[in-house]
């Protein structure tokens, strides 16, 4: 019997990877399917775990920021081009002249070609380093979704707002996503809390795409958080909320 329900157990926390399509053993994986078309739960669960994961694919699509193009073609602008020449004799002094000319030329180019390669090479840098942090904050969220014991909770307010909480206690972190979000002006934002009895603990600032949805947000999760909220806040976040909620929903138990 205990065998029995050990096995069912196992089977349980491979929500996560399935979700993720990180099950590499086909017998493993054939194994929870069977599993899956008779657990309510479990579907539910994979559900809204590659929900989760969908939206992380879409936040990890980072595009090069938008004013590069910018720099780099106002730099192209100021980079001079050569005049035409005109072949003259090979011994007049005026030959000998614009040769000295095009050498001026050359080396004024090749100083602004060196000045441009270096912006450009900053902005790359810059670009790359913000993707590599991304990619890095994804991996995160993508091992709160994989760990074992994950658990998934959603609610949806009357306004329209819908929020999604994933939290594993072993990794001692969550993650959130919300949509149906209005967008705001530049001196307010969302922030997301974490509720103990009597307190509200800062969990990150979130900014909705123009369809109202949140990339998924990564928090360490506070000892003995029981629920999350949503508030609008000023620019820059609040210690305490300042607002009524948006949204209130429990934490994932199990």
């Amino acid at each position: 019997m205990n065998g029995e329900l050990n096995t069912r157990q196992d089977v349980h926390m491979l929500a996560g990877a399935y979700a993720l399509d990180a099950i590499d053993d086909e017998m493993e994986r054939r194994r929870f399917e069977a599993h899956l078309d008779g657990c309510p739960s479990c579907a539910q669960e994979v559900a809204g775990l590659a929900e989760t994961a969908a939206r992380l694919g879409q936040a990890t699509a980072a595009t090069p920021p938008p004013e590069l193009k910018g720099r780099v073609l106002a730099e192209i602008g100021q980079v001079r081009q050569l005049a035409p020449t005109v072949a003259r004799p090979q011994g007049s002094r005026r030959a000998s002249a614009d040769r000295k000319v095009g050498a001026r030329v050359a080396a004024a180019m090749a100083a602004v070609g060196l000045v441009a390669a270096a912006v450009l090479g900053v902005l790359a840098y810059r670009a790359h380093t913000e993707l590599e942090e991304l990619r890095s904050a994804n991996r995160q969220v993508a091992a709160v979704l994989a760990a074992p014991d994950a658990r998934l909770a959603g609610t949806t307010e009357r306004r329209g707002v819908e929020g999604t909480v994933v939290l594993s206690r072993s990794a001692g972190r969550m993650v959130f996503l919300a949509s149906g979000l209005q967008p705001l002006p530049d001196d307010k934002t969302y922030q997301l809390w974490q509720l103990t009895p009597g307190r509200a603990h800062p969990a990150g600032l979130l900014r909705p795409d123009e369809d109202g949805y949140t990339a998924p947000a990564l928090a360490v999760s506070v000892p003995g958080a029981t629920a999350v909220g949503l508030t609008v806040e000023p620019a820059g976040g609040s210690a305490a909320p300042t607002t009524a909620p948006l949204l209130v929903m429990e934490m994932p138990t199990g």
